[in-house]
């Protein structure tokens, strides 16, 4: 009689322990769930858990002041913050310069970015891009602002609905 009892303890208590352990693994901690509140926030609607890395990347530079050439958190450009983002995601050394990110990249249909695409920006419409950011979602987009340092900024904000605007997708 002790066996089956034994069994059944044995039974319940894997059962127990694999529930605790799958729906912990669900959860987030306390500061993920703060840093989902922080960039649902900014962007207008909810991040997806599945993009918390890209939004632990941008929050680690977010405020760094804009350096031109720079590519550190003591500083950085436009070109460098996405020459940094394709090193931390995609193991990738990209072009460090914007007209030759530009010439890289598969041109997108700017309604159809995709987080983690690239937004290029005429800024005097003179026909050569002058800035670049990467896509979220919702319209926005994360750059190195001259003025502002690391941010996020939407697509139709004033200043950026004025200029000529161009999707990419590097491979």
């Amino acid at each position: 009689m002790r066996r089956p009892l034994t069994l059944l303890i044995c039974l319940l208590m894997t059962t127990v322990a694999c529930k605790r352990k799958s729906s912990s693994s669900l959860e987030l901690s306390a500061a993920d769930r703060l840093l989902l509140d922080k960039y649902t926030s900014l962007v207008g609607e909810p991040v997806k858990t599945q993009h918390l890395p890209q939004y632990r990347f941008i929050d680690y530079w977010w405020g760094t002041p804009y350096r031109l050439g720079g590519t550190t958190t003591r500083g950085v450009d436009c070109s460098g913050f996405v020459h940094q983002y394709f090193l931390e995601f995609h193991k990738k050394v990209v072009a460090r310069n914007t007209a030759s990110l530009f010439k890289e990249a598969e041109k997108r249909n700017v309604n159809a970015l995709e987080m983690g695409d690239l937004v290029f920006f005429d800024l005097n419409k003179s026909g050569k891009v002058g800035h670049v950011g990467i896509y979220l979602q919702n319209g926005r987009f994360v750059h190195a602002s001259t003025s502002k340092g690391v941010r996020i900024d939407h697509l139709e904000d004033i200043y950026y609905s004025k200029q000529r605007i161009y999707g990419g997708r590097i491979r």
